[in-house]
């Protein structure tokens, strides 16, 4: 599939499909059941990587057996964080034990901040990455989400299309949380709404480190998605000066 969002604001890479889907994606990237432990020692490892290579032409298939991040597992809708642990790891860390990454100021505000997530299940085995245009006509049904990876020019032009054919302001959002949930949890958990939001996402500081420099995320559920591409020939991206004027610089 092609998308007219992408060509219209150029799109360097593909925009990346995250399916919902039980079936397995044969020759796709993906951690296996238990390398991430190595005897007493915990290798968490990080999802974005396995995102960024679908953004170059992978695709990545994620399961909760073979995703041992705590934040992973939360942000893939696997399951939810269990307190103990994630509350001094996000803030203050445990004198003697572990350092902390102090995103919050307090383990108290971390246990307010977990209590508020929304609980949201994925209905299927596997999460699927991959890009936009290897979407198969057999896979448009397990599509819950694009994600595009943009630069600032391109994020105006998203976030204006996304405000395009609504009267309200309030479209797009940006909310504190790892960086997988901003392109899975919090994108799905707008798909519930009847007028759902963007996301701008990948601002979590451990994820950047995977990703380039001058790049954001900005997730739609799909239905949203199919509403923004059968918009694009009547909007500012065909018809306005002002983008055409920049898109020359892209």
């Amino acid at each position: 599939m092609r998308s007219k969002i992408a060509d219209a604001i150029k799109l360097k890479n593909a925009p990346v499909a995250i399916l919902l889907t039980d079936r397995k994606p044969e020759k796709a990237l993906q951690f296996r059941e238990g390398e991430q432990e190595r005897g007493s020692e915990r290798r968490e490892n990080c999802i974005i990587p396995m995102f960024a290579a679908a953004t170059k032409g992978r695709t990545a298939v994620l399961e909760k057996d073979t995703v041992r991040c705590p934040g992973g597992q939360v942000g893939l809708c696997f399951g939810t964080y269990q307190l103990g642990y994630i509350e001094y790891f996000l803030s203050t860390g445990k004198e003697g034990e572990f350092e902390g990454e102090y995103r919050k100021k307090t383990p108290e505000l971390v246990r307010e901040f977990i209590r508020n997530i929304p609980d949201i299940s994925v209905p299927t085995r596997y999460v699927v990455m991959k890009p936009f245009g290897e979407v198969t006509d057999e896979e448009i049904d397990e599509v819950a989400i694009v994600v595009f990876m943009v630069n600032p020019d391109q994020l105006s032009a998203l976030a204006t299309l996304a405000n395009f054919d609504r009267p309200t302001n309030d479209n797009v959002i940006t909310l504190f949380g790892s960086g997988c949930g901003s392109i899975v949890h919090q994108v799905l958990e707008q798909a519930r709404s009847e007028r759902p939001k963007a996301v701008i996402g990948l601002t979590d500081l451990t994820a950047r480190k995977y990703i380039d420099k001058d790049v954001l995320s900005f997730s739609v559920p799909f239905k949203r998605f199919l509403e923004m591409e059968a918009n694009v020939d009547e909007s500012f991206l065909t018809r306005g000066k002002d983008w055409l004027e920049i898109a020359k610089r892209l």
